[in-house]
């Protein structure tokens, strides 16, 4: 259950909490409301009474936590900082505060995705054909009694359906009064396998319907197929981390190709035979909808026989392919629950997210949510969530359930959000080792949830050996969007993507995707030649950040900043709203709002980026000490060259530190890429290296997120004692503590960074942000990439991608190194500080969760440690504790690692 609120952690809340320079979205969807018809939802402040809609979704998701048996899962990509254990309620509630402010209701969603090829006066015309074939019934309202509507009033109902549909819903212009009450001719229960059938059904009958009336001679036929297999605790493999596997949509789509025949002798028995055949369905229920009359043959011949043979051979097609069972290749999920619709929404979003994460060619992910009584759109992109929903058995209802359905089978991977400049191609992939056991028998049923130590796989006959999925090949960018640059005779620009190197999964926000890639240069002749390797990085830049406002990574780059790793080419590719279909009239208000400063930033828009830098080994491929030392000293120099320019990084990391010295790429890769390569695109491919870099060392990166340098006060403190017993007392006991609260209420504004490795006086304080925190950054670096691995990985080299993280880190440091679900992050500092504070303990924290690793066995490291400690923490006069200091410089950070190097 959650704590009970006290004084004390009353006085650590900030009033606004904003990471990642983002904060409510409530400004933002206020505009959205004005621009296209959108309820906003009030926004969420951390820890608020006020708060009253997410602190229901915490509490009942704790609740149900503690008193149900839920298994341990990890969340399918909501960080790389994940929590050893934790239940689907965790998960949902985490998602819940990351997203809660940034999730809007939109009214014309369907609109703004299906609008172009699904229009209301089309869909109304496919109810009209609906009602012939007794899909739907309709009745009518007349004097307080609902009356069956007769068939020549048929055509007035569909009117009043897109009327309805075509209504602005806005706070304060409500949905318009509804005289119809409509009734489906097909099950519509929630059960997963009942709603995949309700979705193909209403889907391929809306195409037959669509061809009736002449709608669907300019568009291609169905390209997607709903599925909900059986057995829901097995895994849905290649998900990137094995934990993560049992991340089981209820619903999901597959494109036509993955479906086949049964399998005869000679084929593997890789297939599963699908139950509730919706093709087998329409035959036996609803005939009508295949019976075309001869006036429709003679008008819509083509189109009639092409449906007609996808039809049979869809119909013979009744066995998955499990080999593309894997998430890569799914194309939508969905999640059905009975009458739950805040649950499903929340449920769908873990799945929206492992689909991003698995997915990183995609700019937008859309999902669905069906109970017995409603459907719901959601799509999540950088801006944040747009979701819509209605009731089946209304005219809004019914209309945008047929738009929903046939939209989705008709869309192209560009229109469910695809990026454009993302090439795909096949690929094959091993099945991991923990994907090649059976599922083993059970007397009970395990948990949906369930981790075990060789995860079950829904296999066939023969368990799959290797999967047939999606992945990028190619990333083409376009001349005229290169950054600084009015000549628009730019050549495009291709890249061949080796491998992603990161990608934290996230859902919206900056979604950052780095990939490892060779870039092209001019062909010789039929061969084309790439050189490389280069990591290419695409992000999405909010326009209110200082960084983006003041293009910092210019400034840095003309000042020729020391040991900062900066791109050498940059696109601009265009701005969310623009991308989210907002006129172009709206994104100029936007702009103009912004550069008077007359609106706040929280409703910025963003630009997506793509930049291109030299790909550097990683700190955990470092030779040895001598490396990992002068890696360190770089570091400080860095922030010192920054700092020189007034400038400051706020947002180090273990991802955001690099080695300066190359390593020579491997022949022999060379001509496997190659060969690969050529086959993909039938032409002669070269791969060259590119000048590499000798000199040994460190280069810090990822100026996404730099600011202005903010001085402190002449007699600014060098920090101040935290109340150990206070902490004890406010964490394990309900009861308020006696005496006042420290440390005091933090300022306004927002803080940047990554939580565990956040300066404590960033968290506890917020801004301004001060040099001194990234050098406080350096050290949590420095202790979590100990934590993170236990020697180095040297032998790793490129094109081999490197584990993040090889280990999870002990309890008592995922106690502040991930933010607890009712915690601010203010109170993650207090426990952060208290961790920290006394070296004794610290030590013998070490002893006892580094024992064996090189950082122990060889003490220099862990003197390293303690030469970097000394310089950025003192002995308190009052206690035994040591405080942080708010005062240090890089020059004695620099001179601390230096004397302990030499030594």
């Amino acid at each position: 259950m959650p704590r009970p609120r006290t004084r004390a952690l009353a006085a650590l809340e900030p009033e606004t909490v904003k990471l990642d320079g983002i904060s409510t979205y409530e400004e933002r969807m206020k505009v959205e409301a004005a621009a296209r018809g959108i309820a906003a939802i009030t926004s969420y402040t951390p820890r608020s009474p006020a708060s009253t809609e997410l602190a229901k979704e915490r509490d009942s998701a704790q609740e149900s936590a503690s008193q149900t048996d839920s298994t341990p899962i990890k969340s399918g990509g909501a960080t790389d900082l994940s929590i050893d254990k934790l239940t689907r309620p965790h998960i949902e509630t985490h998602l819940a505060e990351e997203i809660h402010a940034r999730r809007s209701k939109s009214a014309d969603l369907v609109e703004s995705l299906f609008g172009s090829f699904v229009d209301v006066d089309d869909a109304a015309a496919i109810l009209h054909e609906f009602l012939a074939m007794s899909i739907l019934s309709v009745q009518k309202e007349i004097d307080g009694e609902l009356k069956d509507v007769m068939k020549k009033d048929y055509k007035a109902a569909c009117a009043d359906a897109a009327i309805q549909a075509q209504e602005k819903v806005t706070p304060s212009k409500p949905s318009p009064a509804d005289p119809y009450r409509w009734k489906w001719g097909l099950a519509v229960e929630a059960s997963e396998t009942a709603a995949a059938l309700f979705l193909n059904v209403v889907a391929i009958a809306a195409h037959a319907a669509a061809i009736r009336s002449g709608q669907a001679q300019d568009h291609p036929l169905p390209s997607l197929r709903f599925v909900a297999l059986p057995k829901p605790q097995q895994a849905v493999p290649l998900s990137n981390e094995a934990a993560a596997q049992d991340c089981r949509p209820d619903i999901m789509a597959f494109d036509c190709s993955a479906f086949c025949e049964a399998p005869n002798l000679n084929a593997p028995a890789n297939r599963f035979l699908l139950k509730g055949s919706p093709f087998e369905y329409i035959r036996k229920n609803f005939p009508t909808i295949l019976n075309f009359t001869p006036a429709h043959r003679s008008a819509r011949g083509p189109a009639i026989a092409a449906f007609e043979h996808w039809f049979e051979e869809q119909e013979r097609h009744n066995y998955l392919d499990m080999s593309r069972f894997c998430w890569p290749e799914i194309q939508l999920t969905g999640e059905a629950k009975l009458s739950d619709l805040h649950n499903a929404i929340l449920q769908e979003l873990v799945y929206m997210r492992q689909q991003r994460r698995t997915q990183p060619w995609m700019r937008s992910i859309v999902g669905l949510v069906v109970t017995t009584k409603i459907i719901g759109l959601l799509r999540a992109d950088t801006l944040g969530i747009e979701q819509c929903t209605f009731n089946r058995d209304c005219s809004r209802g019914v209309l945008d359930s047929v738009r929903i359905c046939l939209g989705l089978i008709r869309s192209n991977c560009l229109q469910r959000g695809q990026h454009e400049a993302f090439e795909l191609f096949d690929t094959k992939t091993l099945a991991p080792p923990y994907l090649k056991s059976k599922p083993r028998p059970s007397k009970t049923r395990p948990s949906k949830t369930a981790v075990h130590s060789d995860l079950d796989v829904f296999a066939a006959e023969d368990p799959v050996v290797e999967y047939i999925h999606r992945t990028v090949r190619f990333i083409k960018l376009r001349g005229d969007r290169i950054h600084h640059s009015c000549d628009n005779s730019k050549p495009d620009v291709s890249y061949y993507v080796h491998h992603l190197v990161q990608d934290n999964g996230s859902l919206v926000g900056r979604c950052p995707r780095i990939f490892c890639v060779s870039r092209e240069t001019e062909s010789e002749g039929a061969v084309r030649r790439f050189v490389g390797p280069y990591a290419l990085k695409v992000y999405y830049a909010d326009h209110a950040s200082e960084c983006y406002r003041d293009d910092l990574i210019n400034v840095a780059r003309n000042a020729q900043v020391k040991n900062v790793l900066l791109p050498t080419w940059e696109w601009h590719y265009g701005d969310a709203l623009s991308m989210r279909g907002f006129p172009l009239d709206v994104v100029q208000k936007y702009a103009d709002a912004q550069a008077a400063a007359v609106v706040p930033s929280v409703i910025s828009n963003r630009e997506e980026i793509f930049a291109q830098s030299d790909l550097k080994r990683l700190l955990v491929q470092c030779s040895g000490y001598d490396e990992f030392g002068k890696a360190f000293i770089n570091f400080a120099e860095g922030i010192a060259s920054l700092a020189e320019q007034d400038l400051v990084h706020r947002d180090l990391s273990i991802g955001n530190v690099l080695l300066s010295q190359d390593t020579p790429c491997p022949s022999e890769f060379l001509s496997d890429a190659a060969a690969s390569a050529e086959a993909l695109i039938g032409t002669p491919v070269v791969f060259a290296q590119r000048a590499l870099e000798q000199r040994m060392g460190g280069l810090i990166h990822d100026m996404d997120m730099a600011g202005r340098v903010h001085r402190l006060p002449e007699k600014a403190p060098t920090g101040f004692k935290s109340n150990t017993n206070l902490l004890v007392t406010l964490i394990n006991t309900p009861g308020q503590p006696e005496g006042p609260a420290q440390p005091v209420r933090p300022q306004k504004g927002f803080r940047t960074g990554t939580p565990p490795f956040m300066a404590i006086g960033n968290l506890v304080d917020g801004p301004p942000h001060l040099v001194a925190y990234d050098l406080h950054s350096l050290l949590f670096v420095m202790v979590l990439f100990y934590w993170s691995h236990p020697t180095f990985l040297s032998d790793i080299h490129f094109p081999q991608s490197v584990p993040a993280r090889s280990r999870t880190w002990p309890r008592e440091v995922l106690r502040w190194a991930n933010r607890p679900v009712d915690f601010t992050l203010a109170e993650l500092g207090v426990l952060k500080r208290v961790f920290f504070s006394k070296p004794n303990i610290l030590q013998e924290t070490f002893q006892r969760t580094l024992g064996g690793d090189l950082w122990t066995e060889n003490p220099v490291y862990l003197n390293l440690f303690w030469a970097l400690y000394a310089a950025l923490w003192v002995p308190s006069a009052q206690s035994k504790e040591w405080l942080d200091r708010r005062d240090v410089t890089p020059a004695e950070v620099e001179a601390a690692l230096t004397l302990q190097s030499i030594n």
